[in-house]
C-alpha cells in the first residue's frame, strides 16, 4: 500500500481545502509532519484512516465530531485520497453524515454520509462502487488490514506502544486481539466449556436416575437404603457398586412369593368345602320361600274377587255398544250442525231487517244493490282529483301573491341601482390618482431622509475628526521620539563596537575583524555600554510606534474619505431645513396613502355592484313571466274543479257523500247475501238429521238396547275397554298360575327350615382369610416381577454412567487445561497460548532494531511466568542488558530508552502482523511523535533505523513538534495553526 495524495475539506481544525502530495514530499523517502501542538497534524493521518474505513482512530472516534467548527455553513466536508493497493491506483472520496442549510425556507437539514471509489485506467478515472458498504469491503480486501491492524502497523502510534511497554499482561491481551486473529481458539475454549458443562450435567443426570432406581428398588421391597448407597453417594466413586445389594432384595422377595403360594392354596381348598355345604342350605331356604310367597299371593287374587263383578258388566256393555259408535256420533254431529245452522239464520234476518227498507231478500236485490255500489266507487278517485285540484289552486293563489311582491321589491332595487354605480366609480377615480402619486412622493421622501441621515452623521464626524487629528499628531511626535532614540542608540553602539567584539576575544582564538589570534591592546569602553538587546529593544519600540502612527492615519484618511461622501449626499441645505422638508414630505405621503389604499376595496364595490345590477334584473325578468305562467294555470285548474264538483254531486244523491254511498250500499248487498245464504244452509242440516237419528235408532234396538241414550251411555272412553280387559285377564291368569305352582311337586314336599346365619358366617371368615393370603401372594408376585425389570435397568445404568464419568473426567481436563486450571502449571489459557507465541514473535523481531536503536545494548526478551498474587502468564515483556548481563522489567526503562523500544515494538508488531495477514506490502509509514524524551546520540541510533526503513522504495512520515528533527528532515510539511483553523505553510 502506498499514498499518493490526500485532500482534506473542512475536515478537524483544517476550515478550507488542503491538500498534500505525498509523493512529492516522500520523494527521498522520509518527510517531517512538523507544527505546534493542536495544529492538526494527526488530523492528517485521521483523514487517511476516515478515507479508507470511515471512522477516525482512539477515542477521536467516540465523539464523532469531523466537521469543522472554523468552517462555513457552505461547505461540505469532504477527505479524498489517492494510493495503490496492490496492482490498483484508487481514487476514495468520502463524505460523513453532516448538516447544511436547506434549500428552501429555514433551518438544516440532514446530508447523508457518502462514498466513491474509482479506479484508475488508461481513459481516466473510472467508477468501482457509489455505494458506502460495497466500497468500504472493496477497500478492505484490498487492504487487507481491518482497522486496528491499519492504526497499528500504518500509523505506529507511539502513545499506544508505551503504554503496551509497561502494561500488564490483561492490557497486552486486548491489544493483541485487535492485530491477531485468536477468535477461533476463543471458540475452542467456549466450546471444551460448554462440552465440559454438558458431560457434568449428563452424568449428573445418570447419577440422579441410578439414585431413583435404587429408591424405587427400596420401595417395592420395602427396606431400607444403606447409608454407602444415599443419593449423593451414588456413583461419585468408581469401585462403588450397587448390585450386591440389589440381588440381595431380590432373593429375599423371592422367598417371600414361595411362603405367600403355599398359604393361598390352602385357604382356597377350605374356602371350597365351605362354599358347597353354604349353597346346599340356601337353596332350600330359597324353595320354602317360594311356597310361602306363592300361597299367600294366591289368598290376596281369590279375596279381590267380588269387587271384579261390576267391571265385567261394564265391559259387557261397552263391548255391545263399541259397533254403535260411528251410528251415534253422526246422529250427535247432525244434530249440532241443524241447531248451529238455524242460529245463523236468525242472526242474518236480524241484520237484514235495518237495511231491508220492507224488501224481501233476493237474488235480484242482492244484485242491484251491488251494481249501484260499483257505479258509486267508480267515481271515487274524482272525489280524491277534485281535492288535489282544489289543494293546487290554492297554493297558486300563494305563488302569485308571493311574486306580486317580490316583483315589486325587484323594481325598486333596479331603480336605485343607478346612483350607487355612480358613487362608486367616483370612489374608484379618487383612488386611482391618489395611487398614480404615490411612487414618486415615496422616492422624494426616501432622498430627502438620506439628505438628514447624511447631514446628522456628517456633524457627528466632524466632531470625531478633531480627535483623530489629534491622535495623529500625538502619535506621530511619539514615533518621531522612539526613532530618535533607536538612531542615538544604534550610533552609540557603533562607535562602541570595538570594544563590544573585545569583550569576546580570548588569547589564541581568531580575532573576527583582522583574524589576528594576539590582542595586545583590547578596546574599552568608556561610556555607558549599549548592547544589542537594548538597540533591538529601541528599535522594537519605534517600529511599534510607527505601526501605531500608521493605524491612527489610516483611520483618519478614512473618517475624511467618509464626510466628503456625507457632504455630498447630504446637499447644501442646512440640517434643520432638510428636517422641516422631510415632515412635510411625510405628512403629503401619509395623506395620500389613505385613500390610494381603498383603490381594491373600492373596485371590488365597483365590480360586486355592477354583478348584483346584472343579477337582479335578470330575477326580475324570470319572476314577471313566472307570474303569468302561474295566472293561467290557475285559471285552468279552477274551471275544471266547478266541472267535476257538479258531476260528484249528482251521483253522491241523499248520502252525505260518496265514500259513504257505497259503504251503505255494500252492506245492504252483503246482508241480503247472508240471509240467502243461511236460508240454504238451514234446510240442508235440517235434513242430515232426520236421516241420522233413524239409523242410530234401528242399530241400538238391533244390539239389545232400548233407545239410542242407553246405547249412547254403554259407550266406554277410548282405551278404557283395552284396560278393562287388561284387569280382568291378569287377574285370572295369575290366580291359574299359583295354583298350578303350589301343586308342583320341588315345593309339596319339603324338610325343616335350614340355619343359613351360622354357615354365612363361617363362610366369611374362610373367605377373609383366603383374601389376605391372595392379596400377600399378589403382592409378592408384584415385587418380584418388578425387581427382575429394575435389575437389568440398574446394571444398564451403572454401566453407562462409569462411561459417562470418564469421559466428563477427560473433557474436564481438557476444558481446565485450555482455561488456565488444573494441570496447567502456567495458569496459561489457550488465547493467552497463542497470543504469547504471537508476543515471542514480535519480541524477536523487535529485539534487532532494538540492539541497533540502543548500540547493542538491550534486546526484548519473552516471559511465560506467572504475574502478581498468581495472576496468568504468557504475556511478560522484559528486556536485556547486554551492559549488566541481567534481565530486566520494561518499567525501568528511562524516557528516552521506553521511546526506543516502544518504536522498536511498534515496528516489529507491524512486521509480524503484515506477515500473519499474508505480506501485505506497506510502502507508507507514519511515526507519530516521542522524539522528544532522546539525546542527540539516542536520537542518531533512531533516525539511523528510519533510514533503514526506507529502503526498497518505503516512504516514512515523521509527526512531530521537535524542533531539532526541522535540522536533520531537509523535506518538510509544516501545519500552522490561527484563530480561523490550521493550513499548510506555503
Amino acid at each position: 500500500m502506498r499514498l499518493h495524495r490526500l485532500s482534506v475539506t473542512a475536515f478537524g481544525p483544517f476550515a478550507g481545502t488542503v491538500e498534500v502530495d505525498l509523493d512529492e514530499i516522500g520523494r527521498d523517502g522520509l518527510f517531517l509532519l512538523w507544527g505546534p501542538t493542536g495544529a492538526g497534524k494527526t488530523t492528517l493521518l485521521d483523514a487517511v484512516v476516515f478515507a479508507l474505513y470511515g471512522r477516525v482512530p482512539g477515542a477521536r472516534g467516540e465523539e464523532k465530531r469531523l466537521r469543522s467548527d472554523h468552517a462555513d455553513a457552505a461547505t461540505r466536508t469532504e477527505v479524498t485520497c489517492e494510493l495503490t493497493l496492490g496492482e490498483e491506483r484508487l481514487r476514495v472520496v468520502r463524505r460523513p453524515e453532516q448538516q447544511r442549510p436547506k434549500k428552501r425556507g429555514e433551518g438544516w437539514a440532514t446530508e447523508q454520509a457518502k462514498l466513491l471509489v474509482s479506479r484508475l485506467t488508461d481513459g481516466g478515472w473510472e467508477p468501482v462502487s457509489t455505494r458506502i458498504d460495497e466500497g468500504s469491503e472493496h477497500l478492505r480486501t484490498r487492504v487487507g488490514l481491518d482497522v486496528h491492524q491499519f492504526c497499528q502497523v500504518v500509523l505506529l502510534p507511539q502513545g499506544d506502544f508505551a503504554r503496551f511497554l509497561r502494561a500488564e499482561p490483561e492490557y497486552r491481551a486486548e491489544l493483541l486481539r485487535t492485530l491477531f486473529d485468536v477468535d477461533r481458539f476463543a471458540r475452542a475454549e467456549e466450546w471444551l466449556a460448554e462440552e465440559r458443562s454438558a458431560a457434568r450435567e449428563l452424568t449428573a443426570a445418570h447419577r440422579a436416575q441410578l439414585s431413583t432406581l435404587l429408591a424405587r428398588v427400596a420401595q417395592i421391597a420395602d427396606v431400607d437404603m444403606p447409608e454407602e448407597l444415599a443419593p449423593e453417594l451414588v456413583g461419585a466413586a468408581p469401585g462403588a457398586r450397587v448390585l450386591p445389594w440389589v440381588d440381595q432384595v431380590r432373593a429375599a422377595a423371592a422367598g417371600r412369593l414361595t411362603a405367600a403360594t403355599a398359604r393361598a392354596e390352602a385357604t382356597a381348598a377350605e374356602v371350597a368345602a365351605v362354599d358347597a355345604e353354604l349353597a346346599a342350605a340356601r337353596a332350600l331356604a330359597a324353595r320354602h320361600a317360594r311356597r310361602a310367597q306363592a300361597a299367600g299371593e294366591l289368598a290376596t287374587l281369590e279375596g279381590r274377587e267380588p269387587s271384579l263383578a261390576p267391571l265385567r258388566a261394564e265391559r259387557d256393555a261397552g263391548r255391545r255398544a263399541e259397533p254403535l259408535r260411528d251410528a251415534l256420533q253422526a246422529a250427535g254431529a247432525a244434530a249440532v250442525a241443524a241447531e248451529r245452522t238455524a242460529d245463523a239464520l236468525a242472526t242474518a234476518l236480524a241484520a237484514w231487517a235495518p237495511v231491508a227498507e220492507g224488501r224481501d231478500a233476493s237474488t235480484t236485490l242482492s244484485r242491484t244493490l251491488r251494481d249501484s255500489a260499483a257505479e258509486a266507487r267508480a267515481l271515487l278517485p274524482e272525489v280524491d282529483r277534485a281535492a288535489a285540484a282544489q289543494r293546487s289552486i290554492r297554493a297558486l293563489d300563494r305563488d302569485v301573491q308571493a311574486l306580486v311582491e317580490r316583483s315589486a321589491t325587484g323594481e325598486r332595487a333596479v331603480a336605485g341601482f343607478p346612483a350607487r354605480i355612480a358613487d362608486a366609480e367616483e370612489r374608484v377615480a379618487r383612488a386611482r390618482a391618489a395611487a398614480a402619486e404615490l411612487p414618486a412622493l415615496r422616492a422624494e421622501l426616501a432622498g430627502a431622509e438620506a439628505a438628514l441621515a447624511a447631514g446628522r452623521a456628517a456633524d457627528e464626524l466632524e466632531h470625531r475628526l478633531v480627535d483623530l487629528r489629534d491622535g495623529v499628531r500625538a502619535r506621530r511626535d511619539s514615533w518621531g521620539d522612539a526613532r530618535e532614540r533607536w538612531l542615538d542608540l544604534r550610533s552609540r553602539r557603533l562607535d562602541g563596537m570595538a570594544a563590544e567584539l573585545a569583550v569576546g576575544l580570548v588569547d589564541g582564538a581568531d580575532c573576527p575583524v583582522c583574524g589576528a589570534t594576539e590582542h595586545p591592546r583590547p578596546a574599552a569602553h568608556d561610556g555607558v555600554r549599549v548592547t544589542a538587546a537594548d538597540e533591538d529593544a529601541a528599535h522594537a519600540v519605534a517600529d511599534a510606534a510607527e505601526a501605531a502612527l500608521a493605524e491612527v492615519s489610516a483611520r483618519l484618511e478614512a473618517a475624511e474619505r467618509e464626510l466628503a461622501g456625507l457632504h455630498a449626499l447630504a446637499g447644501e441645505l442646512p440640517v434643520a431645513d432638510q428636517a422641516e422638508r422631510v415632515a412635510e414630505l411625510a405628512g403629503r405621503l401619509r395623506a395620500t396613502e389613505e385613500p390610494a389604499a381603498d383603490l381594491t376595496s373600492a373596485e371590488a364595490l365597483l365590480r360586486r355592484l355592477a354583478a348584483e345590477r346584472d343579477e337582479v334584473a335578470a330575477r326580475l325578468g324570470a319572476e314577471r313571466e313566472e307570474l303569468r305562467a302561474r295566472t293561467a294555470e290557475r285559471e285552468a285548474l279552477a274551471a275544471g274543479l266547478a266541472e267535476l264538483v257538479e258531476r260528484l254531486t249528482s251521483a253522491r244523491g241523499d248520502d252525505p257523500d260518496l265514500p259513504s254511498r257505497v259503504a251503505r250500499l255494500s252492506a245492504a248487498a252483503d246482508a241480503c247475501d247472508a240471509v240467502l245464504t243461511a236460508e240454504v244452509e238451514e234446510l240442508r242440516a235440517r235434513t242430515q238429521a232426520d236421516s241420522a237419528r233413524l239409523v242410530a235408532e234401528e242399530r241400538a234396538a238391533a244390539a239389545g238396547f232400548d233407545d239410542v241414550l242407553d246405547a249412547a251411555a254403554a259407550l266406554l272412553e277410548p282405551g278404557r275397554l283395552a284396560a278393562l280387559d287388561r284387569q280382568l285377564d291378569g287377574h285370572d291368569q295369575r290366580t291359574a298360575l299359583l295354583r298350578d305352582r303350589l301343586a308342583d311337586p320341588e315345593l309339596a314336599d319339603l324338610g325343616p327350615q335350614p340355619e343359613t346365619a351360622l354357615l354365612e358366617e363361617r363362610c366369611a371368615a374362610v373367605t377373609g382369610r383366603r383374601e389376605e393370603a391372595v392379596a400377600e401372594l399378589e403382592q409378592a408376585r408384584r415385587c418380584t416381577t418388578a425387581l427382575a425389570d429394575l435389575v437389568g435397568r440398574i446394571a444398564t445404568a451403572e454401566l453407562q454412567l462409569a462411561e459417562l464419568r470418564d469421559r466428563a473426567d477427560q473433557v474436564t481436563a481438557l476444558a481446565d487445561l485450555a482455561h488456565g486450571r488444573g494441570a496447567n502449571t502456567r495458569r496459561m489459557r489457550l488465547q493467552s497460548f497463542v497470543l504469547a507465541a504471537r508476543l515471542e514473535q514480535v519480541a524477536e523481531v523487535a529485539s534487532r532494531r532494538l540492539l541497533d536503536m540502543s548500540g547493542g545494548r538491550y534486546t526484548f526478551l519473552h516471559s511465560d511466568a506467572q504475574g502478581r498474587n498468581g495472576a496468568r502468564g504468557g504475556l511478560g515483556l522484559d528486556v536485556f542488558d547486554e551492559y549488566t548481563c541481567v534481565r530486566r522489567p520494561t518499567k525501568t526503562l528511562s524516557g528516552g530508552e521506553s521511546f526506543m523500544a516502544s518504536l522498536a515494538l511498534a515496528l516489529g508488531l507491524a512486521d509480524v502482523v503484515t506477515a500473519e495477514t499474508g505480506g501485505v506490502r506497506i510502502d507508507t509509514l507514519f511515526v507519530d511523535e516521542g522524539f522528544g524524551t532522546l539525546d542527540a546520540q539516542a536520537l542518531d541510533s533512531v533516525m539511523t533505523v528510519l533510514d533503514e526503513l526506507r529502503r526498497g522504495g518505503r516512504t516514512v512520515g515523521v509527526i512531530s513538534h521537535l524542533e531539532e528533527l526541522r535540522t536533520r528532515i531537509p523535506t518538510r510539511l509544516e501545519v500552522v495553526a490561527g484563530r480561523n483553523g490550521s493550513r499548510l505553510a506555503g
